[in-house]
């Protein structure tokens, strides 16, 4: 009989007391492993950004070759709107960005989705970045929403630019991270408006990378960034939240000495 009462503590061999510690020593494993995994998680969402971006780089590279030069349109209507489904499906937006350029490199223009609304935003997606922050059911919205976007400052008037126009290809911005409606800004003075158009430039930059992120330029070189190298933070700047002038680090217009705000 106290053997019997000896042994009614044990829990399939172990008493309560080691079972405790047990899971102790499991937790804290885990805070300890945790950041280590969010780490990796979020390398590898930033590296497979960069892969995407050099998809479009690329692509932009063999449309302008095959286009006398030409750069796409970089969005339908004027470049600080967001377009809708049946604008970017209409047969007159053959010619900007989303669709012209997947389909140099055979892939799924933006258009081939207006019945696929779902497949769009898929983390998997062309168009947009893994560690993008989309509204609840973007899908079921009427304006298509960009993760990534074409620089909206490379215009001559109301025509795309010729690439040979660009004055320094290698600091130039042809492509970038583009904040969506729940995404924090790189600086208070960001823009509010039209969040994940099709086209934009540093008042709608994203840093979504921890503090950094990704922009593909005209030379088809990618880089990752922090937001302050990108955006204007200087308190009392008159450019708070858009372009750093003058433009020498990064540009955004044909021509560097050009105000793109």
């Amino acid at each position: 009989m106290k053997d019997a009462f000896a042994q009614r503590p044990r829990l399939i061999g172990f008493t309560l007391v080691e079972l405790l510690v047990v899971l102790v020593i499991l937790a804290i494993l885990a805070a300890m492993l945790l950041p280590s995994l969010s780490r990796a998680r979020a390398a590898a969402q930033r590296t497979a950004c960069l892969q995407k971006l050099r998809q479009w780089g690329l692509a932009l590279t063999l449309y302008h070759q095959d286009q006398d030069d030409h750069f796409p349109r970089e969005a339908v209507g004027t470049s600080s709107r967001l377009n809708n489904w049946a604008q970017v499906s209409d047969p007159t937006a053959a010619d900007v960005w989303y669709n012209a350029l997947p389909r140099v490199l055979s892939l799924r223009a933006a258009a081939d989705y207006v019945h696929e609304r779902a497949g769009f935003y898929s983390r998997d997606s062309l168009f947009h970045c893994a560690a993008a922050r989309f509204p609840e059911s973007p899908e079921t919205l009427g304006n298509v929403l960009f993760s990534l976007a074409m620089n909206s400052k490379l215009r001559s008037g109301a025509a795309p630019v010729r690439a040979s126009a660009i004055q320094r290809p290698s600091q130039t911005v042809v492509f970038l991270e583009n904040r969506l409606p729940p995404e924090p800004k790189v600086d208070p003075a960001q823009a509010d408006s039209d969040l994940g158009q099709p086209s934009s430039y540093a008042s709608r930059f994203v840093a979504r990378h921890r503090n950094r992120g990704n922009l593909v330029f005209t030379d088809g070189h990618v880089e990752s960034l922090r937001g302050d190298q990108v955006v204007e933070t200087t308190p009392g700047s008159p450019n708070k939240g858009k372009a750093i002038l003058p433009q020498t680090r990064i540009v955004w217009t044909p021509d560097p000495a050009a105000n793109p705000n």
